[in-house]
């Protein structure tokens, strides 16, 4: 096929469009009532949420908290979350270990992870050390990225664990 000089076919040049969710019937998702800056802004259409206090992490599946859980994070959250909250953080991930499937969510992006922080003598090299040992000792699987990638992320895991434990 011949083409224009310059031109670009706008099926690869523009961002994909994920279709919409497929929200299986009976699948709530749980906010922990803590969460103070709530991950969804704008509900997806068919999603169920309610507030209720987790044992583990800030987001679950109901019926299924003590199978799976997302702990969700900030940029301003992870530098005391991976050093002068040591021990708090070794026990959340401890718990988080236990349970059949974990996730971290870092509402940031990549590049915002690996710099210096401000009025933080906390190196960039010892967050990227704390993440990769969160993975691999406590087997949480991380994500990061803004706001509408990470709620997906997290919404697919969701629902793919729901359909997994319905079908057994």
């Amino acid at each position: 096929m011949r083409t224009t000089p310059g031109y670009k076919d706008p099926k690869y040049t523009e961002p994909y469009k994920f279709k919409p969710f497929i929200f299986p019937e009976g699948m709530t998702i749980i906010m922990d009532t803590r969460e103070q800056i709530p991950l969804f802004s704008r509900l997806p259409k068919g999603l169920t949420v309610c507030s209720k206090t987790l044992a583990v992490g800030d987001y679950s599946l109901l019926g299924f908290q003590d199978k799976i859980a997302v702990e969700r994070k900030q940029i301003s959250d992870l530098v005391p979350y991976c050093s002068s909250d040591h021990a708090a953080t070794k026990i959340k991930m401890e718990k988080l270990s236990k349970l059949e499937w974990a996730g971290l969510i870092i509402e940031a992006k990549e590049s915002e992870v690996g710099r210096p922080y401000q009025f933080s003598n906390v190196s960039p090299e010892s967050i990227r050390q704390a993440l990769a040992s969160f993975s691999v000792k406590y087997k949480i699987h991380i994500y990061i990225g803004d706001r509408e990638h990470i709620t997906r992320w997290m919404i697919d895991r969701f629902i793919k664990f729901w359909n997994w434990k319905h079908s057994l």
